[in-house]
C-alpha cells in the first residue's frame, strides 16, 4: 500500500539491533520507470539516523552518496552504525538498500548524520535569496498556474497532464506556489522548454527559481524526527535538473540525469512545515558529465532554514544509430 501523507512516507519500524525498514515502498517523482524518488530514499535513511540517537540531539548534517537507484515494488532496509556519541554531538553512518528478487541485497544510498544538543548562539546571521520574490498570498498555485498557461496558448493540455502526472506525489503532499519571477514558473520546471524566460539575458549560473511550499494540512507530522526527515525528503527535490531546465532542456535531451551526491545542512534544530517557507534554487558549475547545482530554503522570517547542494550526472544524449537498410535481393 502507498503512503497517504508525510508521516506515512517516511515512516520506519526496528526489525533488529541498528537495523530499520520502512513501512512502505518508495514512490517515484518525475520519472516513468519503476524507480523511486531520492527524496524517499534519504528521508528514509534520516528517519534511520534519528531513531538511534537520544532526545535532545538535533540533525546538522547529512552527507552523502547516492549508490543505485531504489525500486518502487518493494521496502527500504536501513543498517545505522554509531561513529560518536559524546555529551555534545553524535554521528551516524546509514546504508540503505533493497533486497532484489535473487535475493541479493543490493545498496541505494550511503550517509552521514550528524547531531549536536542546542547550545547558546553567539551570532545569528544568513544570507538572503539572490532575487526577490513575490509573498505567497499573491502568488497562484502550481495548478493554477498550468491552467492558466493551457488557457492563454503557452502549453497543451498534453503538456499539462503530463506534468501533473511527473509531479502529482509532491503536489499532494506541499501546496507548492512558484514564484513569477523564478524560471519553473516560466516553464512548468522545464517542460516548456520552448518558452522564453526573463533571465534568459543573464548567465546560466545567476539564473534562479523560487517556490514556495507548505505541508498540506492533516500530514500527521508529530516528532521531530519525522519533521527533519520530510525535510531530507523535500530538498533533494528538482536539484538534478535545474542546469536543463534553467537552459531551454529537459529530461529528454540528455542520456542521463540523477543526483550522485548530497550534502544537507540544517540551521536551526527544528522546522515548522506547516509554515510557507521559500526554497530558491540555481546550478553553479558543469562539466566532465556532472553538474553542481544549489537549493536553499527560508521561512516566511527570512531565516535560512537548511541548504541542499549536489553533484548530479548528466550525460551527453547518445546518437541514434542510423538502420541497416536491407539489400534488394
Amino acid at each position: 500500500m502507498a503512503p497517504r501523507n508525510l508521516k506515512e512516507m517516511v515512516a520506519i519500524r526496528q526489525t533488529s539491533t541498528n537495523e530499520f525498514e520502512s513501512l512502505h515502498p518508495p514512490s517515484r517523482v518525475g520519472n516513468t520507470a519503476p524507480i523511486a524518488y531520492g527524496g524517499c530514499t534519504l528521508g528514509i535513511a534520516a528517519a534511520s539516523a534519528y531513531a538511534t540517537v537520544k532526545p535532545g540531539y538535533h540533525a546538522y548534517s547529512m552527507l552523502g552518496l547516492f549508490i543505485g537507484p531504489a525500486l518502487t515494488d518493494r521496502k527500504l532496509l536501513t543498517y545505522v552504525r554509531s561513529i560518536r556519541d559524546t555529551c555534545t554531538f553524535a554521528t551516524r553512518q546509514v546504508e540503505v538498500s533493497q533486497v532484489l528478487d535473487s535475493g541479493e541485497r543490493r545498496l541505494c544510498l550511503t550517509m552521514t548524520a550528524d547531531f549536536q544538543v542546542s547550545e547558546p548562539a553567539l551570532m545569528r546571521y544568513s544570507a538572503p535569496p539572490l532575487r526577490e520574490y513575490s509573498r505567497p498570498d499573491s502568488v497562484p498555485s502550481i495548478q493554477e498556474t498550468r491552467d492558466a498557461m493551457v488557457s492563454e496558448g503557452k502549453i497543451s493540455s498534453a503538456l499539462a497532464k503530463t506534468h501533473a502526472s511527473m509531479f502529482g506525489l509532491t503536489a499532494s503532499l506541499f501546496e507548492t506556489r512558484s514564484a513569477p519571477e523564478g524560471i519553473f514558473a516560466q516553464n512548468l520546471f522545464g517542460l516548456a522548454k520552448s518558452l522564453p524566460t526573463s533571465q534568459d539575458e543573464l548567465p546560466l549560473t545567476q539564473r534562479t527559481s523560487g517556490d514556495w511550499m507548505r505541508a498540506r494540512p492533516d500530514q500527521g507530522l508529530e516528532s521531530e524526527q519525522e519533521r527533519m526527515a520530510v525535510m531530507a525528503f523535500l530538498m533533494d527535490g528538482a536539484i538534478s535538473f535545474v542546469p536543463m531546465s534553467h537552459d531551454h532542456k529537459f529530461f529528454d535531451d540528455a542520456g542521463a540525469c540523477s543526483s550522485l551526491d548530497f550534502a544537507l545542512r540544517f540551521f536551526r534544530p527544528d522546522v515548522e512545515l506547516e509554515g510557507w517557507h521559500l526554497r530558491e534554487l540555481r546550478t553553479v558549475a558543469g562539466d566532465g558529465g556532472r553538474t553542481y547545482s544549489e537549493s536553499r530554503l527560508w521561512d516566511e522570517e527570512g531565516r535560512m532554514v537548511c541548504s541542499m547542494t549536489q553533484q548530479c550526472i548528466l550525460r551527453v544524449k547518445p546518437e541514434k544509430k542510423p538502420e541497416k537498410v536491407r539489400e534488394k535481393l
